[in-house]
């Protein structure tokens, strides 16, 4: 039963371990997520890293644009950079629990972002694109919405292996002073992440621990 019980943690610690973590530039340059159309499976972990200056991720809805969806979904709060050469240190990690189209956007409201095309597609499909949803977002009349509080995922320092995740968050809800806008350019990728597999020296029960953490149901 203890051996068991062992190849048991050690099935979930090295699952944890060895996730594909697909990064996403928020705000890299100028007002887009880089990539904006990406494709990813069942388990690949999202991570958001903000620029400069100050950008937030919010799952949106299909039948709305800037508008946070109704149930489930994820927001990071919004996250300040002021070093324009890097990133955060601190990123926003969502863990993808299906492969159904997942819209994504910047609920940043001074030079309203959403509106000016700061949007993602995650797994599009069908009518369900980078193309539709920016073509809506930018006929939006006034501001996106943001949730009221972060859920839906955690922060985690860059370059740290997957099923971690830090001890405090820099989000905020200070506003931006960015000024330009994005065209309806598709960027796309595959789900060729790095792979972020840990030593298998660590506590077991530690590293099963930490890999039930970070998955986050959107």
């Amino acid at each position: 039963m203890m051996f068991t019980q062992l190849v048991f943690a050690a099935s979930l610690a090295w699952k944890a371990s060895a996730a594909n973590i697909i990064p996403i530039s928020v705000g890299r340059f100028n007002l887009t997520f880089t990539p904006n159309t990406i494709n990813v499976t069942q388990g690949d972990i999202i991570e958001f890293r903000f620029w400069a200056r100050n950008h937030s991720v919010v799952q949106g809805t299909w039948d709305e644009a800037c508008k946070p969806i109704n149930t489930g979904g994820f927001f990071s709060g919004f996250v300040p950079q002021s070093d324009t050469t890097k990133p955060n240190n601190n990123t926003f990690r969502v863990t993808v629990n299906n492969t159904d189209p997942i819209i994504v956007y910047c609920s940043q409201n001074a030079n309203t972002h959403c509106k000016n095309g700061m949007v993602a597609v995650i797994n599009p499909r069908g009518a369900n694109n980078f193309t539709t949803y920016f073509n809506a977002a930018r006929q939006v009349p006034g501001n996106s919405t943001s949730p009221p509080s972060v859920f839906g995922g955690v922060f985690a320092s860059l370059g740290s292996p997957a099923g971690t995740s830090s001890s405090s968050t820099s989000s905020s809800t200070a506003t931006s002073t960015a000024t330009t806008t994005s065209t309806s350019t598709t960027t796309s990728a595959s789900a060729t992440a790095t792979n972020v597999a840990g030593s298998m020296g660590a506590s077991l029960v530690g590293l099963a621990a930490a890999g039930a953490a970070a998955v986050i149901f959107i």
